[in-house]
């Protein structure tokens, strides 16, 4: 099978094809990727060395609040549903006619 790749293009404006390998482009988007994390991995580093202790208080506030939040949706999910079981009582008891 011969090559039909544009060779006018560049790997980042050329369309990836059956005919054409898109190695070339996974790789500089690989590599992207890599210089992120790395970047990522440093912020991280710099936030523990001068927020350690802060963030630390943060963590535990935001995951008591969260832990509040889903206990409330539970509760009011279960609150829902009584209303509705106690309507629906009351509604097919009635003698009500027509």
């Amino acid at each position: 099978m011969t090559n039909h790749c544009n060779l006018d293009e560049t790997c980042t404006t050329q369309a990836s094809t059956t005919d054409c390998c898109d190695m070339p482009e996974r790789l500089l988007k690989l590599a992207d990727d890599a210089w992120f994390e790395v970047l990522k991995e440093k912020i991280k580093e710099e936030i523990n060395a001068n927020c350690d202790g802060k963030m630390a208080e943060i963590a535990k506030l935001v995951a008591s609040s969260n832990q509040a939040k889903w206990g409330n949706m539970i509760q009011g999910k279960v609150q829902c549903e009584e209303y509705k079981q106690s309507l629906k009582n009351l509604m097919t008891s009635c003698d009500c006619k027509s």
